[in-house]
């Protein structure tokens, strides 16, 4: 029989074989990444409860499954629960008998563990229905879900979800790379559109390493030279002492050791 563990390891099973990792499917479906973690690990408690079912049928579309029968295997699981859960909740344990002032009350426990023996089946489902009681006033006390879930539609639970993934930061420029501002007479300034690693080493001494996302802008000077080396040198376009000198290479290319300098401003 399947249980909520068993139904969250096909689901990780089925991304693992189809090579999706779960920031891949956090980035499609705007759902957080937190969210995805609990539904994989069969931690359905975590999750917010008028969302569960929206939460599976994107997980399984993500992952190659098909969204209405992982749906129908979640449910097959989630309303024998329900159901159960509701029968235990019809029969609590009877309460204990009060004390009635001015009549002496049996402390043996002689009567206690006879009645215990005679009745050992009865003891004990009081005690798993005691048990369950205090389980289940844990479990509502933090979130209290409604027996029956109505199914929300999923672009609220992607509007939901972006307010609480953070905002992307807006492009930034590097500070100025110098080592005596007042006798650098070179200015390079690099704007990226695609992701972009390289290297660039000033006047021969100093050689710093960058990884760029698109949209990024770097700005360096020095007093006689640059040399660069670039991964994917089409993505990025440069600018020196206000001479626009474009990509140094290819989209996907690797370009070593080039060198921009003075030379670069008297070229056509």
């Amino acid at each position: 029989m399947m249980t909520l563990e068993s139904f969250a390891a096909e689901l990780k099973k089925n991304r693992i074989e189809k090579q999706v990792s779960l920031m891949d499917i956090s980035a499609s479906t705007r759902i957080n990444l937190k969210f995805l973690e609990a539904l994989e690990e069969g931690n359905f408690a975590m999750l917010p409860q008028t969302y569960v079912r929206a939460f599976i049928r994107e997980f399984a579309d993500a992952v190659g499954l098909d969204p209405k029968t992982m749906l129908k295997k979640y449910d097959a699981i989630h309303q024998p629960r329900q159901h159960n859960d509701k029968e235990k909740e019809s029969h609590p344990a009877p309460p204990p008998k009060p004390i009635v002032p001015g009549v002496k009350q049996d402390v043996s426990l002689k009567p206690v563990l006879a009645f215990a023996k005679q009745n050992a089946l009865f003891v004990g489902f009081v005690l798993v229905v005691a048990v369950f009681i205090v389980y289940l006033f844990r479990q509502t006390s933090d979130a209290n879900p409604p027996s029956n879930i109505a199914e929300t539609p999923f672009d609220s639970v992607v509007r939901e979800n972006a307010a609480t993934q953070p905002r992307e930061e807006a492009p930034i420029s590097l500070p100025a790379v110098t080592r005596a501002a007042a006798v650098d007479s070179l200015s390079l300034v690099m704007t990226t559109t695609d992701s972009v690693w390289m290297t660039i080493t000033i006047d021969d001494a100093r050689t710093l390493e960058y990884l760029f996302a698109p949209g990024r802008r770097g700005i360096w000077t020095a007093k006689e030279s640059f040399t660069l080396t670039m991964g994917n040198a089409g993505g990025a376009a440069f600018v020196l002492n206000g001479k626009d000198l474009g990509p140094l290479g290819r989209p996907g290319a690797v370009i070593r050791n080039v060198r921009v300098s003075a030379a670069n401003l008297n070229t056509p």
